[in-house]
């Protein structure tokens, strides 16, 4: 008997839980087919299907699902509101599997389980008879469905503890210019390596093509990186709490959480915010994130904000002109380039 196979669009949520998706649906049995890496092709597929009025990143997710549409027997978009007693996602996670639905009736079916502890009221026992009910798609055997329940909780918890760093990682991080969170960056002669926090949403920092490769650019430019998503969350926590009102979004929490940090430890040499057209909880984190930002000059802030008009080039030269501006504020030598004179 052929196994099922389920689809999983590499887009928006999908950097945060896929671990997890990933255990469970093996663990009963199922092939998961995920969309290969964002590309023209995809982002084509996605600007030509997508409503105008959607973000950036949710356009981008149309094209992963059309991309594998035919290729498997259920898609897996779940409608997920939020994972916090209080904060939420953004709300075209809820409604985008029922939006995909009735615009393209061909798709092979959905399973889009809803889960929200802030307004739905979930907690770890309906989070689990959900899970339970996915699970009876793929085998009747209860006692399946909760070892792959387990399997998943813990792949989830490995994933975190990957992620996240704790309070003596990132002290060790920010103190030492030989130890490296991510990428090696590429020594330049002269210079020393720079610390920088890229802040932003997780499924724009990990997809190279909506960042236009920007991890790679600043590897290159011996950049030394910190995410937003590394940051421990008693850190972000202790930050936002100074804010007369919290603030509603919890993705926006991580990346305003993480600029105010930074701001007021000095710790880094610039922070870079990648944004995303149309996303409005993106723009008010941005806007919170300016006004710290002019209270706190020490340290840089640069606003990225992309979409599918986004030139690289464009994005080249201000990445350019911002790190060589950060080098100057350090009284290094500036890397120039020389002009070649014609005789």
């Amino acid at each position: 008997m052929p196994m099922i196979r389920v689809g999983i669009p590499r887009a928006l949520i999908y950097y945060k839980f896929f671990p997890m998706w990933e255990a469970f649906f093996k663990r009963l049995g199922a092939e998961v087919v995920v969309s290969p890496l964002t590309d023209r092709t995809i982002r084509e597929k996605a600007i030509s299907a997508a409503p105008d009025e959607d973000c950036y990143s949710t356009k981008i997710f149309f094209g992963h699902v059309l991309e594998i549409k035919d290729d498997v027997d259920f898609l897996f978009i779940p409608r997920f509101g939020s994972k916090h007693k209080t904060d939420m996602g953004c709300p075209k996670f809820i409604g985008l599997a029922d939006v995909l639905r009735s615009m393209f009736p061909d798709l092979p079916p959905i399973i889009m389980p809803h889960y929200n502890i802030a307004k739905g009221r979930d907690n770890k026992l309906t989070f689990f008879l959900k899970s339970l009910k996915v699970g009876l798609i793929f085998t009747k055997n209860p006692f399946r469905i909760i070892s792959a329940f387990i399997k998943a909780m813990k792949a989830y918890k490995q994933h975190k503890k990957d992620l996240i760093i704790d309070l003596e990682t990132l002290a060790e991080w920010e103190t030492r210019n030989d130890f490296h969170l991510n990428d090696k960056p590429k020594i330049i002669p002269g210079e020393r390596p720079l610390k920088i926090a890229l802040v932003g949403h997780s499924y724009v920092i990990n997809d190279n093509y909506c960042s236009l490769n920007i991890r790679k650019k600043l590897k290159n430019f011996g950049v030394q990186v910190i995410t937003s998503e590394q940051i421990p969350r008693s850190i972000i926590d202790q930050q936002l709490s100074i804010l007369d009102n919290r603030l509603y979004f919890e993705f926006e929490r991580e990346i305003l959480g993480s600029i105010m940090y930074f701001l007021e430890q000095e710790s880094v040499d610039g922070i870079i915010h990648l944004m995303i057209f149309g996303c409005g909880p993106d723009s008010l984190a941005g806007d919170l994130a300016m006004r710290f930002s002019k209270r706190m000059p020490n340290i840089q802030l640069l606003q990225l904000v992309l979409d599918d008009l986004t030139a690289e080039a464009g994005l080249n030269t201000r990445l350019e002109a911002f790190i060589d501006m950060l080098r100057r504020r350090k009284e290094k030598v500036a890397v120039h380039i020389p002009i070649l004179r014609v005789p």
